[in-house]
């Protein structure tokens, strides 16, 4: 009886879901849209493009009089609009049309009302003609300006999301309306004042071409029901290069400038690795799309590929060719989370796969799509390919978790689960970052608690099983826990993955667990208490996440649970025994947990001394989120300097680059608004870090090893190390800030976005040169920072010095002597402070002269 119940509510639960789908707010619906484009594309760049556009629609109601479509910067040709039954013209010819550009609305106004399609089946075309003029600054659809062999060149090329198609076409700009599109493009013949064009691509196969009255016509075959946001076309004068999958037909083809497509030959083969790794990590040899995988290289600064796209993909050439003098490390790594990403999302659904799977919750898939990234960009291992083995993805998971924290701690950051069914690109810009670094973070989080071969299996074989269905997120959850639980496995009181991830999803923001060990007994008493995480004092309420809990300890002889601790706390105090026997005890095995530590005192010095006589004792995850955590609390007033400083102070002999990547984030918050912060002491932490930082700066910029990892370490070493206004690198910034003035020198990519960064702060207003668009790219980058660094400074207050040092007392008595070096003057205490000698002489010259 109980499985029968449970069949009934699945069932229900799809059936509501399936009519949610299709009762849209509408009353009139697009079902298709035929568009015949006439680009013309001149030399000066005065460039247009006429189109003849047929809507296929359907009445959604009765008494439809007024058809209402979304348009914007388009001229309109004259006595155009119709709205045809048949052969019949519907359109009130006293008052055909009326269109508000500064609204972006075109209003259709008819002479008899649409009949209903569910009563009728009746369908009704809309034929428009306008005329589009492009410029550089053209929203949806815009001009590309850029230099090929001296020659200057121009192409068309769209950006649709997230509400931009009104601007290439009008149409029913409802991100939720689905259409098949149909293109025509006519391409004219080579012409004194016109740019010949041989590339156009649209998102969907190349049917027929023909020649006629001095134009070749390229028909493509009908796209597949796809969103506006999903339409694209590109017009330019391209070449191409391609490479196929392994074990697949899939395709990937790069179109780029000709005389630049050498460029693109490192992109190209991790194109090609990340989807054999894609089809060795599904375990089936399925295409990812029907049809090639075109990658155009805009000539322009964008961010990043559209997140609807699956065939046509545009992003800028920063983000694809790697150029050795031009393109630094940074923009490397850039360049290829952003293609796995992509690809990942493709894989995990797109509308041109035969049976087509649809996502139920966007935010969820945007989340899948990040951490598989990771996972990908973990087994491609710099060109170390990795298929069988899986590698565990520690250090970029512990990169997205500490993203994910930097935004995450607000009280108005909204709970993942509020975005609901929210389109992926309808989620603002400010939380674009937070869905997926938080959602990854959290699958990472259930993938160390269950086991990493354990989750990729249940989640390909889920993935796989969906294919051509819907999923959801209480779907994907329901099999994780089928696929994972056993009586071995499953914790200890109880809890599940679903049950854990759904206390995440849930509620917004993360805990610090606090931890106090009572060393007063044998065995010791561990507390442990869940709160808020805040930088503001007000928000760190009593929190209810269920936190799966995982620890080390330092003495592991006698200890209960130490080799697979597997127990879950809630918003109540919990206390466990476990056997110390002197030593620290680190919770968050692997810092895979989405939360932070605070211990008790004694703890934390017990790992500070441990970092001190020998940091690899500890893990080097852990000791990144050991070191991430300690500037956390204390920017958020919830561990003292002193203990701070006592951890940290090991950071001289540091060499590994996940910690001090975990150094460099959580240096930044100290930075974060809310924290309460002054000028001195900021300048104290400065001077702080600018004696850790010295070693590991002077051993990687003499090191000539030019290995991607080296790169990335070097590189981000550097650009802290001259944050913090250690000397050396401004010494170096500034000499290589003289070269460039002396002979214009190339700058090294690697150090380019600290170089300006140290420009910029240093008061100077112009770099010179013709810059690149790499370094276009860095400079705005730095730009940016330097802002917010500057930013940061004008809104806290200046703040007092320090006390002078103190410092104990070797002897019992006093001396009256005036020495050379700082002397001492009693506290009444057993301790002794110094005072500066020119300070003690001021003074007793002013008591001679008293007398």
């Amino acid at each position: 009886m109980l499985i029968f119940a449970i069949f009934l509510i699945l069932v229900s639960s799809s059936s509501a879901y399936v009519l949610e789908e299709e009762c849209l707010n509408y009353t009139v619906y697009p079902v298709q849209y035929e568009l015949t484009l006439i680009p013309h594309v001149y030399k000066d760049g005065n460039s247009y493009y006429d189109c003849d556009l047929v809507i296929t629609i359907i009445a959604n109601g009765p008494n439809v009089n007024i058809i209402e479509l979304d348009a914007k910067d388009l001229e309109i040709k004259r006595d155009s609009v119709q709205v045809l039954d048949g052969n019949v013209n519907l359109v009130n010819e006293y008052r055909p049309y009326e269109f508000d550009n500064s609204r972006g609305k075109l209003f259709i106004y008819l002479r008899e009302p649409l009949k209903q399609y569910s009563l009728s089946r009746q369908q009704y075309f809309i034929r428009i003609s306008f005329l589009k003029r492009l410029s550089s600054e053209s929203d949806g659809i815009f001009l590309v300006q850029y230099d090929e062999d001296g020659k200057q060149q121009y192409l068309f090329t769209t950006r649709l999301s997230p509400n931009k198609a009104k601007y290439f076409f009008p149409c029913f700009d409802n991100p939720q309306f689905e259409a098949v599109f149909k293109f025509k493009v006519y391409v004219t013949s080579p012409h004194p004042s016109l740019q010949y064009c041989n590339t156009s691509l649209v998102i969907a196969d190349e049917q027929k071409r023909q020649q006629s009255n001095g134009y070749t016509i390229i028909e493509y075959i009908p796209s597949p029901q796809v969103a506006l946001y999903q339409v694209g076309f590109h017009h330019s004068k391209f070449g191409s290069r391609q490479t196929t999958a392994k074990k697949t037909n899939d395709t990937l083809v790069i179109w780029a400038p000709g005389s630049t497509l050498k460029h693109y030959d490192f992109i190209l083969v991790y194109g090609e690795t990340i989807i054999n790794l894609i089809h060795e990590y599904a375990a089936i040899n399925r295409p990812l799309v029907n049809g090639p995988i075109n990658v155009v290289s805009v000539p322009r600064i964008l961010h990043g590929y559209e997140i609807g796209s699956w065939n046509l993909l545009t992003n800028s050439d920063t983000r694809l060719a790697y150029i050795n003098e031009l393109t630094s490390i940074k923009q490397m790594e850039r360049m290829k989370f952003e293609l796995a990403q992509q690809l990942s999302r493709i894989w995990l659904g797109n509308p041109g796969e035969v049976q087509r799977t649809r996502w139920k919750e966007e935010w969820f898939k945007e989340g899948v799509a990040g951490y598989l990234a990771y996972y990908l960009l973990t087994q491609y291992n710099n060109g170390m390919v990795s298929y069988k083995q899986r590698l565990p993805i520690g250090i970029y998971g512990l990169e997205m978790k500490h993203k994910a924290m930097a935004i995450d701690w607000a009280h108005t950051t909204p709970a993942l689960a509020s975005f609901n069914r929210t389109l992926a690109i309808e989620i603002p810009n400010r939380y674009k970052d937070l869905v997926t670094t938080k959602t990854a973070s959290l699958l990472w989080m259930v993938e160390n608690w269950i086991g990493t071969e354990k989750f990729h299996q249940a989640l390909v074989n889920y993935i796989n099983s969906r294919r051509g269905k819907d999923i959801s997120l209480i779907d994907f959850m329901a099999s994780l826990d089928h696929d994972t639980v056993e009586c071995f496995h499953q914790f200890f009181n109880g809890s599940t993955s679903s049950r854990v991830l759904n206390s995440w999803f849930h509620q917004s923001g993360y805990p610090v667990v606090n931890v106090l060990v009572l060393r007063d007994r044998t065995p010791n008493a561990v507390q442990m208490k869940q709160v808020r995480f805040s930088y503001i004092e007000k928000d760190r309420v009593d929190s209810n996440y269920l936190i799966p809990i995982s620890y080390i300890v330092q003495h592991n002889q006698n200890c209960f649970n130490c080799f697979q601790p597997r127990f879950t706390i809630g918003s109540q105090t919990y206390t466990f025994r476990e056997n110390l026997n002197g030593g620290w005890i680190i919770l968050n095995r692997n810092a895979s947990g989405y939360y932070r530590v605070n211990y008790d005192e004694e703890t934390w010095r017990l790992i500070a001394k441990a970092l001190q006589d020998d940091h690899t004792f500890i893990d080097e995850l852990n000791r990144a989120q050991i070191v991430n955590d300690v500037f956390a609390l204390f920017a958020a007033g919830s561990l003292r300097e002193d203990i701070a400083l006592e951890v940290l102070d090991y950071l001289n002999k540091e060499l590994s680059h996940v910690v001090w990547e975990s150094v460099v984030s959580g240096f930044d918050l100290l930075k974060t608004e809310g924290v309460k912060m002054t000028r001195t002491l900021y300048e104290e932490w400065k001077e702080f870090m600018q004696t850790k930082v010295s070693v590991i700066y002077k051993r990687l910029t003499m090191s000539l090893e030019q290995h991607s990892n080296v790169r990335l370490f070097r590189s981000t070493i550097v650009q802290f190390a001259c944050s913090v206004e250690y000397e050396p690198c401004l010494l170096e910034m500034n000499q290589q800030y003289r070269e460039q003035i002396r002979s214009n020198k190339r700058l090294n990519p690697d150090y380019r976005e600290t170089f300006y960064y140290y420009f910029f702060s240093g008061g100077k207003s112009n770099i010179g040169g013709n810059l690149s668009r790499c370094e276009l790219e860095d400079k705005t980058s730095a730009e940016h920072l330097w802002r917010l660094e500057n930013k940061f400074l004008y809104r806290i207050p200046k703040g007092e010095p320090k006390p002078l040092p103190i410092m104990k007392s070797t002897t019992t008595t006093t001396t009256t002597e005036i020495p050379i070096t700082p002397s001492p003057i009693p506290t009444g205490r057993g301790v002794v402070a110094f005072i500066p000698f020119t300070t003690l002489l001021s003074a007793v010259l002013i008591l001679i002269t008293l007398m």
